[in-house]
């Protein structure tokens, strides 16, 4: 019976300390070993949205390129963060790159801070003074711009002020007629369109088709002259 009273003894000692480590052993947090749940840390908000991309002048060139009309382009320089270049040098490029007035004034008023002019519907005219208002397919085709007929144009104005080399407007000329159906000639009155022909350096050669008031029908631009593109715009045999 002596030796049954220090075994309890121990016994008792050494099961406590047991009970308090496998609670640790098994891995649970320490707010877990009293009982009490542990908070979770706060998520974040799956509902916030990125901020807007800032616009720059590249931005709005490939805008311009992919033919998207001036009225979304305003609009979106308008709703976005922008950070243009509006240098004389900057603003002559954007003209050559195609980009109008009215963009590059938006462009203007956005780099001095000024919201700008928003772009309004037009206003409908009064029915005694427009008449019987017209409804149907032909009124909504009344309103649509018409599209240039590429087809029609055969004759040419070849611009090429840029160039220093007396020999590279013969060159071009030589270059459009050989792999285009196009002629060029040699007065505005006797063609059907303008064409720009501007050496970029490094960034390749551009053509630009404009109407005879100097309105941009359409551009490309590569490392070899995009003659090919071309004759396919103007329905070449």
């Amino acid at each position: 019976m002596r030796f049954v009273v220090p075994a309890l003894l121990m016994l008792s000692l050494v099961c406590p300390l047991r009970t308090v480590h496998g609670a640790e052993g098994l891995g649970l947090p320490a707010g877990a070993q009293d009982g009490k749940p542990q908070d979770n840390p706060p998520s974040e908000n799956p509902e916030q949205k990125p901020s807007k991309k800032t616009l720059a002048n590249l931005d709005v060139i490939n805008m311009i390129h992919a033919g998207l009309a001036d009225d979304t382009v305003v609009l979106d320089i308008q709703t976005s963060p922008t950070d243009f270049d509006t240098s004389p040098q900057a603003l002559i490029f954007l003209q050559r790159e195609g980009v109008s007035q009215t963009v590059m004034n938006a462009m203007l008023a956005a780099a001095n801070g000024k919201p700008g002019t928003p772009v309004a519907a037009p206003a409908p005219a009064s029915p005694s003074a427009a008449g019987p208002a017209k409804s149907g397919p032909a009124a909504v085709t009344a309103t649509k711009q018409k599209a240039p007929d590429f087809n029609k144009i055969r004759k040419v104005y070849l611009e090429m002020d840029w160039a220093e080399d007396e020999t590279a407007r013969p060159h071009a000329t030589l270059a459009i007629q050989k792999h285009t159906c196009l002629k060029v000639v040699d007065s505005l009155d006797a063609a059907d369109a303008k064409l720009n022909w501007s050496d970029q350096g490094l960034m390749g050669v551009a053509i630009k088709l404009l109407s005879k008031d100097d309105k941009p029908l359409w551009f490309r631009r590569g490392l070899t002259p995009p003659l090919k593109a071309l004759r396919q715009l103007v329905g070449c045999e």
